[in-house]
């Protein structure tokens, strides 16, 4: 069975239209979403720990999730030089779980992640990313619009401000908009996608975007003793959950998504979690808190992750922790 047949029956969603004067812009079409970290933004799948397995996007629907994000650090597996090809176990291995995925019927947000060599030498790999932007927008041309595509993970550093990036991502749009003209492709701010970047960023104008921003407030909190960070990781010191703590939180998400309603953008909090080295349940409160914040404000988000190391997901049980499944479904 080919890619087409697996996932024809994929229903289509909704597109989002950025215009200014649109006062209610289509909801993002993944609502409850779970990134699939660790994977495949690897430099090679299983490197990080995590390998994804079919049976945890039935988990994950089966949950009442309706949607995953799936990074990918496609630059390394293209050439360096033009076309900037692919290998083909390399999309065997991407169409199998997008097909699994759209075939479950949930959502698949395909993003290029830790494209670290775009951040760091943005002329000299500003054709190559365009050039790989053309040749996935070409192999999914035909996939139904349950999939979405995010060109450009977490844009930092000082190149990548204001009009820079708004030209970088206008020139992406434009790109895959030749292969894919009714595609939904989700762009964000500088500055690791802060919220609070959005002050100083527009998006190209184009049909079909929305916008997706990062939260991982307060950042000693949600990355206390991550030991990948240095021989000091950051340290909170306290229980998080007091009012200011909360009416902080709550402030941010309202921020982004009224900036979503007043250019006309749907909105995404695309990533948000705390590291397991949190206890649990200071973890569970956290993200309960950011989770209810979000619906509150009609704001989609997509927590932080499956079962790397900010995990929703106990491989030793076999299932998604109850706490956390509770902390981001139950209502």
């Amino acid at each position: 069975m080919n890619r087409r047949e697996i996932i024809a029956g994929a229903a289509a969603l909704a597109a989002c239209a950025p215009a200014e004067s649109q006062a209610t812009p289509a909801p993002f079409p993944m609502r409850r979403g779970v990134n699939l970290g660790n994977a495949l933004e690897a430099p090679n799948e299983g490197d990080w720990g995590y390998r994804i397995e079919l049976p945890h996007l039935d988990a994950i629907r089966d949950a009442g999730f309706d949607g995953v994000r799936l990074p990918v650090r496609f630059d390394a597996h293209a050439g360096s030089s033009p076309p900037y090809a692919f290998g083909g176990d390399f999309w065997r291995r991407i169409d199998e779980i997008v097909e699994h995925a759209l075939g479950l019927g949930l959502v698949v947000q395909l993003d290029m992640h830790h494209y670290e060599r775009l951040i760091s030498e943005p002329e000299r790999q500003r054709a190559r990313f365009l050039g790989m932007w053309a040749i996935i927008a070409q192999h999914y041309r035909g996939a139904p619009a349950g999939l979405i595509l995010e060109p450009f993970n977490e844009p930092n550093g000082n190149h990548w401000r204001g009009s820079r990036l708004t030209d970088l991502q206008r020139e992406v749009v434009d790109v895959i908009r030749e292969r894919d003209r009714d595609r939904l492709i989700v762009i964000g701010p500088g500055n690791w996608q802060n919220i609070d970047a959005l002050r100083d960023w527009r998006p190209p104008e184009a049909e079909n975007i929305a916008v997706s921003v990062h939260y991982y407030e307060p950042y000693a909190f949600t990355h206390e003793n991550a030991e990948w960070l240095s021989a000091d990781p950051p340290r909170f010191g306290r229980d998080w959950g007091t009012s200011a703590d909360r009416a902080a939180m709550r402030a941010h998400i309202e921020r982004a998504a009224d900036w979503g309603a007043r250019h006309g953008y749907a909105m995404q909090l695309g990533e948000f979690g705390a590291n397991r080295a949190v206890p649990i349940q200071q973890r569970a409160a956290w993200t309960r808190a950011v989770r209810e914040a979000c619906d509150a404000s009609n704001m989609a988000w997509c927590v932080w992750d499956f079962a790397g190391a900010f995990p929703i997901w106990d491989a030793d049980a076999g299932a998604i922790n109850p706490l956390m499944r509770d902390a981001l479904l139950r209502q």
